[in-house]
């Protein structure tokens, strides 16, 4: 569909991309210059406090799980699609490309065949399995609140690492033209996707803050699974070109509509409310008279989602659901907006209760954000007639992104999390080490592209 833009909405979107263009730049460089620096750390570092600008090490025994010694999985796989993502984008954004830019692109390419190789040693001292966090030497660890200690055996069942390594190995591998490994992480991606289908996944995530639990309890079944693999079989689609990604694609969304997103009116919950989890008999988890809903997962899922939509548009067969998407889709993602966004300070609460109907976590984590320009970006591609609202959440997501939670005095990076009232805070809302440039580069280049493809028409 045809998507035109004002004059005051082209000079809007005009003010962020050179600032957005300088902070993936910056994020990226950083990336590359802590890399190089330890010639023998063959593991992508950001092991920094975006606070302070000071490195993580282990001389204080309670700091060590911030330190080189600890690898996590989740970096390092989001760094992979990360550093291909990037490559890409500079090869096709900037014309001609200079010769700064091919300089990065080779340090880019050394830097994921080396991290590859040390993380597919990791794997295979692992039966072919990743878990949250390792050893440099390998050794599976487990994590409570930053104490850890060695796992005899990673437990059965796919969980998050498979998931970010396995989509991120595909990207790198085939960014580098290696086919066999590209392969190789397909076989690895179907296991993890049979495993989300048949409720075999479990999560492995360490929680680092007492606000966010997230250890895996029997009977409790996430949507944080089916919502994270659809980037993968977005870009297993776009890649290979076999048609079974998108139907799997649909069938994954599909699940997320039927069991977590609520589309009768006639009950105690807004129409479009999302929540996190499910019971066994497929009803909202609800603990201690809650029912947890995280605005950000929310958009990041109509994000995430729409990487399919833009796909299945181009094909007959998906036709019908397409278009009930497209006029639902703009109506669903203002409701999560509105629901998490913190206007006063800006960003977008951790946890929202929706038996209360009030945030639960009012931290404000930094990667929301971002995913939310990115979802912005990709509606107003999908379905025009949004673009008012869109533009909106564009102009106040990148306002509070850029001006409250970029730190330009290191590399650029964002602050994990600040408090509800707007100060950067030490909690750990994932992962000790500082976003590898998924959330921001990945979701910021998609939303750089789509505004030059529309600059261009």
């Amino acid at each position: 569909m045809k998507t035109t833009l004002s004059v005051n909405q082209k000079n809007m979107i005009a003010r962020f991309i050179p600032r957005y263009e300088r902070m993936v730049l910056a994020v990226l460089d950083g990336m590359i210059e802590r890399y190089e620096r330890d010639p023998e750390y063959h593991f992508i570092d950001t092991k920094i406090n975006i606070i302070s600008g000071q490195d993580y090490d282990s001389s204080a025994p309670e700091d060590f799980f911030k330190s080189k010694e600890v690898i996590y999985s989740w970096i390092q796989g989001r760094a992979l699609e990360s550093l291909a993502g990037h490559a890409i984008w500079m090869e096709n954004y900037f014309k001609p490309v200079s010769g700064e830019m091919r300089c990065r692109i080779r340090k880019i390419r050394q830097i994921m065949q080396e991290v590859m190789e040390s993380m597919e040693r990791i794997r295979y001292q692992n039966r072919g399995r990743m878990f949250f966090s390792f050893s440099r030497e390998g050794k599976p660890l487990e994590s409570n609140h930053g104490e850890l200690r060695e796992l005899n055996h990673i437990p059965d069942g796919s969980n998050f690492s498979d998931l970010f390594y396995s989509k991120g190995l595909f990207s790198a591998a085939s960014y580098l033209k290696m086919s066999d490994k590209a392969e190789e992480s397909q076989k690895y991606f179907l296991q993890v996707i049979n495993d989300i289908s048949n409720h075999k996944f479990i999560t492995d995530q360490q929680s680092f803050d007492p606000k966010n639990q997230v250890v895996a309890v029997h009977g409790k079944y996430l949507q944080g699974p089916f919502m994270i693999a659809l980037s993968g079989i977005a870009e297993f689609a776009a890649v290979t070109g076999d048609s079974e990604w998108l139907k799997t694609g649909c069938e994954f969304m599909a699940h997320i509509f039927k069991h977590y997103i609520n589309f009768d009116s006639g009950n105690e919950f807004l129409l479009y409310d999302f929540w996190e989890a499910i019971d066994a008999k497929g009803k909202p988890w609800k603990e201690n008279g809650v029912i947890l809903s995280d605005p950000g997962h929310a958009l990041e899922f109509v994000g995430l989602s729409l990487k399919l939509l833009l796909q299945m548009e181009k094909k007959t067969e998906y036709a019908t659901f397409v278009e009930e998407c497209r006029d639902f889709y703009p109506k669903m993602m203002r409701h999560y907006w509105q629901q998490g966004f913190n206007q006063k300070s800006g960003g977008i609460c951790k946890a929202y209760d929706l038996c209360g109907r009030c945030p639960l976590n009012t931290d404000m984590p930094w990667w929301s954000l971002p995913e939310t320009v990115r979802a912005a970006a990709e509606m107003i591609k999908f379905a025009p007639d949004s673009s008012a609202v869109m533009m909106e959440i564009i102009e106040q997501c990148s306002t509070a992104f850029l001006d409250k939670f970029v730190n330009p005095a290191v590399y650029s990076m964002a602050y994990q999390t600040r408090s509800s009232n707007g100060a950067p805070t030490a909690v750990i809302p994932a992962v000790p080490d500082a976003d590898p440039g998924y959330h921001t580069g990945l979701s910021i280049i998609t939303f750089l592209n789509i505004f030059a493809e529309i600059d261009g028409d």
